[in-house]
């Protein structure tokens, strides 16, 4: 088969790429208990840089101690750890991949014993599924000190060498619940209606611009719709998207589980909620996700319109997928590890072991 879409190179007026394959953001639980990157998931991330991904995304790394959501999360939020920052940065860029820096909060998903501090969040309210923990709701000097955090956060980003960052307002998280109407209970200029929902992500976008300048890339990651009760729908994220993207980002992510899942809501059924989004901004890059193991699956999100293709689970079993694919080898994909000792040569940090045993099959 002709894999020629996904090895087509992209010349974007903020970042040039060798190919259309980006690593997805993982949470990986391996970094320091300071927050930096430890020395096991800088060469995991080099690896995979090596092996040819044009974009690598990190994992989630929170600007603010209270944005601090799961155990060994990577830090980005002071000066301290920029040492670190620049460390991971490197170790991508040699490879002639594209460094990008996801930066977090983590909102009503925190944990206190984790962050030292009770969530913060828009509303006094808990997630859809009831397990977080009671958030308080979040003062004017709360909300103006997060978007702060961003900026800074994304300064620091730009400082250590990454290439861009990535806003991450997906996955239920701060600027996500921010956004939904569940969470977002609001009656000031913070929620309410739709454009006071929108604020938040919208100010944060503009202070990281004012930041880092106008040319440097940033991506934002978002869910584009939430199950009901009081969930928006991929229309009002289409709708959302066009302010961020007058407030200055360069390239969409929409997170899902599977690429090829269809939406439940507004919209006709079999509408793939990536490719409307992608169609309703044309000239807007756009990262889909979800699911994507084989080359066979690259080329359906290509040949579908979307512009680049993220790829996470497949990218830790195979550190040579790209090698694999390009030599003819596609049937040699690892989708299993079976021992011990084939972990440890893919770099796959330890602390990850359990994490992903479901799949690690080790």
């Amino acid at each position: 088969m002709d894999y020629n879409l996904i090895f087509e190179k992209a010349d974007l007026p903020k970042i040039k790429l060798n190919n259309r394959l980006v690593m997805a953001p993982m949470t990986t639980i391996s970094g320091e208990n300071d927050g930096s990157f430890s020395e096991q998931e800088i060469n995991y991330l080099s690896q995979r840089a090596e092996d040819g991904i044009a974009m690598i995304i990190t994992p989630a790394c929170y600007v603010h101690k209270t944005g601090h959501a799961f155990d060994r999360q990577v830090g980005c939020h002071n000066d301290n750890l920029l040492p670190s920052l620049r460390k991971c940065a490197s170790a991508i860029n040699k490879h002639g991949s594209a460094s990008i820096l996801q930066i977090h909060h983590g909102g009503n998903a925190v944990k206190e014993a984790i962050s030292g501090h009770q969530p913060l969040a828009p509303s006094a309210i808990q997630n859809r599924r009831k397990t977080s923990e009671m958030p308080r709701a979040m003062t004017e000097e709360d909300i103006n000190l997060m978007i702060s955090a961003f900026a800074k956060a994304a300064g620091r980003a730009k400082h250590a060498g990454f290439t861009g960052i990535e806003i991450h307002g997906a996955n239920t998280y701060l600027l996500q619940q921010f956004f939904s109407p569940y969470t977002n209970r609001r009656t000031d200029k913070w929620g309410g209606d739709f454009e006071n929902r929108t604020r938040f992500s919208s100010k944060i976008v503009e202070a990281i611009r004012a930041e880092v300048g106008r040319d440097y890339p940033i991506i934002y990651r978002i869910s584009p719709e939430e199950e009901d009760p009081d969930g928006y729908s991929t229309s009002d994220t289409i709708k959302f998207l066009e302010s961020l993207i007058s407030c200055g980002i360069d390239i969409i992510h929409v997170s899902s589980w599977n690429f090829h899942d269809n939406l439940r809501k507004d919209i006709p059924s079999g509408t793939n909620p990536t490719v409307l989004i992608k169609r309703a901004f044309p000239g807007m890059p756009v990262i889909g996700v979800g699911g994507i193991m084989t080359p066979e699956d690259a080329m359906e999100v290509r040949e579908s319109g979307v512009d680049f293709v993220a790829m996470g689970k497949i990218l830790m079993l195979e550190k040579d997928w790209v090698k694999k694919v390009q030599n003819g080898e596609s049937d040699k994909i690892r989708m299993k590890i079976n021992s011990e000792e084939e972990r440890q040569s893919l770099d796959i940090p330890d602390h990850m072991k359990e994490y992903s045993k479901h799949f690690l099959k080790v």
